[in-house]
């Protein structure tokens, strides 16, 4: 007999009831099961914290084990100890590797488009968003110093150096332009500081320098951080000096290699003349800001940069007399050359010289007579006035130096293979009949006092050519050239030689010069 539909209905509520438990007491047991079977070390990773930890090991047993863990951790180490040296080599190709790819990241950031906010308005802007040259300037700070692996211990090599550094310099230099000078105003005091660290630094501004895309926004930068420096030159050490130095100097090479950098020099033109001399006149030391200027003046000398020239023109009444006067000072032979060659090669026309030019007079004398170097200069600059400036205003400026520099011309005469006498021979005959108007000033001649003592010539025929003078102790002196026997050669009288003829001959050359110098002054009658 059937159950009634009431008993049918609650025995199948129960049976719903009693199955959820069946089935979770059934997954309790095989969870049960599965615990048992999963070794001690899987259960501890599983439930980490609920089982005692292991005891620490001690003795050679740790030492070991800390020697698997750092191996483990050591990206370079294989089972076997690597030395130091492969460590380092390692090292380096690693960051040689990283540095390309990081320029390859760098520039394809760069060159993506920001799509602005669909609100604001504006058209997408190539280039890196603030956040981006954030990373980029840290990417500057914190990784020049990992180029020091390169120079230090004994697999050093300054060319595998240089060599790094190009690559890390050329990662800046597919930046936008805009995002490089955001960086590189961050970075500079930076740079600076690495630079005067390590020299070997240098190689990275000179590759920006040198780069035709980021010459001049880079300069602009680095002259600015420079001209702020200048009171630092006469008080840093030597190799920090020399450092700011070459520093400038590498600015200024970029000018001359790229002429649009001109307008870069220009506004601080003004200030590093007038901050060098008189950082100079007060140092005990100047050479520093002299050569400064030096390097400038080569720089933009040779005609190429009008509107330097016109931002020069107003420093030169204050700056050559202090040129002239800072000559009359020093105290050794290099500074005064320096500022000779300062003088001389001012970066003006010559046009905008004309009402200098009687003072410029004084420094072209004295180079006449200093080294070699200087001499060629003050040929060349002489001879430059004397191509391009009328007689008529030339000789009224030259007139009260005249009769010294005739007198330094005249002692650049001298044959092969001294460099300067052609040219000395070639200013004076452009001078024309102008160099013969102090002929009367001359310098006495420089004579023996007695025929003993005078120079002897080369022996010819058994006899001795001699200069002497014979004052007979009257004044004036009387010159005279004397044909005697030479030592231990005299000749043998002939018949017909008169007896008289058998010493020493006197010929006078008081006449013979005389007539000479009145050739040379008035010219053939």
């Amino acid at each position: 007999a059937q159950p009634p539909p009431a008993a049918s209905a609650a025995a199948a509520a129960a049976a719903s009831r009693a199955a959820p438990r069946q089935a979770e007491g059934g997954t309790v047991a095989e969870g049960a099961k599965q615990t048992a079977a999963t070794p001690p070390a899987a259960t501890a990773e599983g439930e980490e914290g609920k089982r005692p930890a292991k005891p620490p090991l001690e003795g050679e047993a740790a030492r070991r084990a800390a020697l698997v863990a750092v191996t483990k951790s050591d990206p370079f180490a294989s089972d076997s100890t690597k030395s130091a040296a492969d460590s380092t080599r390692e090292c380096k190709q690693l960051l040689k590797t990283m540095i390309l790819g990081v320029k390859t990241v760098v520039w394809s950031v760069s060159n993506s488009r920001m799509q602005p906010h669909p609100l604001a308005g504006v058209q997408a802007m190539k280039g890196m968003s603030e956040e981006e040259c954030l990373l980029v300037a840290r990417l500057v700070k914190n990784g020049l110093p990992c180029f020091v692996i390169y120079g230090t211990g004994p697999d050093a090599s300054p060319g595998e150096e240089k060599e790094v550094l190009d690559y890390f310099a050329g990662v800046f230099t597919v930046l936008d332009l805009r995002n490089f000078k955001q960086v590189f105003e961050l970075q500079m005091p930076t740079l600076y500081e690495r630079v005067r660290a390590n020299s070997s630094m240098l190689t990275i501004l000179q590759h920006f320098l040198a780069n035709s895309n980021v010459s001049r926004p880079f300069a602009e930068i680095l002259l600015s951080l420079l001209v702020g420096k200048l009171p630092e030159l006469s008080a840093a050490p030597e190799a920090e000096a020399a450092t700011l130095l070459r520093l400038f100097k590498l600015v200024f090479g970029s000018i001359t290699l790229f002429p649009e950098n001109e307008p870069v020099l220009r506004p601080h033109l003004a200030t590093i003349v007038t901050s060098a001399l008189r950082y100079a006149s007060a140092s005990p030391s100047p050479a520093h800001y002299y050569s400064l200027l030096r390097a400038l003046f080569k720089s933009i000398g040779g005609g190429k940069f009008e509107s330097l020239y016109k931002e020069f023109l107003p420093l030169l009444p204050s700056l050559l007399p202090g040129l002239i006067h800072a000559h009359a000072r020093a105290r050794t032979r290099a500074l005064r050359e320096v500022l000779l060659e300062l003088c001389l090669t001012l970066p003006a026309r010559l046009s905008a010289l004309l009402p200098f030019l009687h003072l410029l007079m004084e420094p072209v004398r004295h180079a006449l007579r200093a080294s070699s170097e200087q001499v060629g200069l003050a040929l060349r600059t002489l001879e430059f006035w004397v191509d391009h400036l009328h007689p008529d205003f030339l000789q009224p400026r030259m007139g009260p130096h005249m009769r010294h520099l005739m007198a330094a011309l005249t002692r650049q005469l001298r044959p092969q293979p001294y460099p300067y006498g052609p040219t000395a021979l070639r200013v004076l005959g452009k001078l024309g009949g102008r160099n013969r108007t102090e002929l009367h000033t001359r310098p006495p001649f420089e004579v023996a006092p007695s025929v003993s003592s005078g120079a002897p010539l080369p022996t010819a025929g058994g006899h001795s050519l001699g200069v002497g003078v014979d004052s007979g102790g009257v004044p004036p002196a009387r010159l005279y050239l004397e044909l005697r026997p030479a030592a231990g050669g005299a000749v043998a009288p002939t018949a017909s030689e008169p007896p008289a003829h058998r010493g020493p001959v006197r010929l006078p050359l008081d006449p013979a010069v005389a007539r000479a110098l009145s050739l040379l002054r008035h010219g053939p009658p």
